[in-house]
């Protein structure tokens, strides 16, 4: 109870000292029009115009616009359930991941990639049991095994991609586009229409009333730029509509609504147009990409073979075609041939391909330095095969 009494009288002797000191706008204390900005808009004006903001005031006011704010967007929100972009993106949404899952997925990597890796695997098998590579007769079972391998993974990964796929086109994306206008409109329905304003308008209710009783004057002097900030905004006043300005404003926008309608329909056509003309070009690029590999593929098989037939045929550089070759180059070796071949004034770009074909099909060299490198067992090859086969999933072969 005495504690009481004694907040009773401080809450007397301020308003007081207030009312005493805010006979004109020279005392210390707020003037009351200043206590009723701060109460108000969380925010002071000097005789000079300046205003001050303070931080931790919200004002009543702020809160108020902030929930209308919100809650006009939360209506929007909401309204997207009656628009055709929202079903759209979900036709465009869910047809990609559909189409991913059975062109890239189950088509590209697995139906065609499976027959494409029996392939080139035993394709080297069958260079290397041509060429009598050391071991030639585990080349065949060891491309069997790769083979095996990169089948196993690419069923798997895609089987799973394909069916993962489906499930994101059909379940996900449509699930996605119907929730999330309703979470958003309810958040901004429930937490920044009522839970924030309601929380500015409580803590304003227990700090600005002090602070307007007691609070003094505020000065250029005491601004700290981040408790209370200076500056001259002001804000634009709610127009106060007439129903006469109303009905001609919206007989106006209705009008150039109706003058407009022909042009939106038009740009709603082109932007259709441009989505089936990309749809166009990304089946052509798909097209392009597949008809390439295979030309690059038929290409290197073609100079392989005559490359081979060099070698059974041709001398050299006055070396016999059947003498030791070795294509065990190490870094520096590499650096050392392209050092050559640049000072025989051959451009760099040909060059590397230079020492590519040389790593590639072996040089007349005896008794070269071989490089340390990693062995390799089956089990280690596997996990090779695998990473290739991750990597052709990743580049679309």
């Amino acid at each position: 109870m005495k504690l009481q009494a004694v907040w009773a009288l401080c809450v007397v002797l301020l308003v007081g000292l207030t009312a005493w000191s805010t006979a004109d706008d020279a005392g210390y204390f707020l003037s009351w029009q200043q206590k009723k900005e701060l109460i108000s808009e969380g925010r002071i004006q000097d005789s000079a115009g300046n205003w001050y903001d303070v931080w931790i005031c919200p004002g009543y006011y702020p809160p108020a616009r902030y929930a209308g704010e919100h809650l006009r967007e939360a209506g929007g929100n909401f309204h997207e359930y009656l628009e055709a972009n929202k079903y759209r993106a979900i036709k465009h949404g869910s047809k990609a991941c559909v189409k991913w899952a059975f062109e890239e997925c189950g088509l590209g990597f697995t139906v065609k990639g499976i027959p494409r890796a029996w392939n080139r695997h035993f394709s080297v098998a069958h260079q290397r049991t041509q060429r009598r590579v050391f071991g030639w007769w585990l080349a065949y079972p060891w491309a069997f095994l790769e083979s095996t391998v990169e089948t196993a993974f690419r069923g798997v990964v895609g089987t799973a991609g394909t069916v993962g796929g489906v499930a994101t086109g059909v379940g996900l994306v449509p699930a996605y586009n119907m929730l999330d206008s309703a979470v958003v409109g309810v958040w901004n329905l429930g937490v920044n229409t009522v839970v924030i304003p309601a929380v500015g308008v409580t803590w304003n209710t227990v700090v600005a009333p002090p602070l307007a009783l007691a609070g003094q004057k505020p000065s250029p002097s005491r601004v700290d730029g981040f408790w209370v900030t200076m500056g001259k905004p002001e804000p634009v006043p709610a127009r106060a509509w007439s129903a006469e300005e109303l009905e001609r404003v919206g007989s106006w926008g209705e009008r150039l609504f109706k003058e407009a309608r022909p042009f939106y329909e038009r740009i709603e056509a082109i932007n259709a147009g441009a989505r089936e003309h990309e749809a166009r070009l990304q089946k052509e690029l798909q097209t392009a990409r597949s008809d390439a590999n295979r030309q690059r593929e038929v290409l290197q098989n073609e100079e392989k073979a005559h490359i081979r037939q060099l070698l059974e045929t041709e001398t050299i550089s006055g070396v016999a075609s059947n003498h030791p070759r070795s294509s065990a180059f190490s870094w520096e070796d590499e650096q050392v041939i392209r050092r050559h071949l640049i000072s025989r004034n051959i451009p760099g770009k040909d060059a590397a391909e230079i020492v590519r074909l040389l790593r590639l099909h072996g040089a007349p060299i005896a008794g070269m330095r071989l490089p340390v490198r990693d062995k390799t067992d089956p089990l280690r090859r596997g996990v090779e095969v695998i990473g290739e086969s991750a990597e052709d999933m990743m580049f679309g072969k």
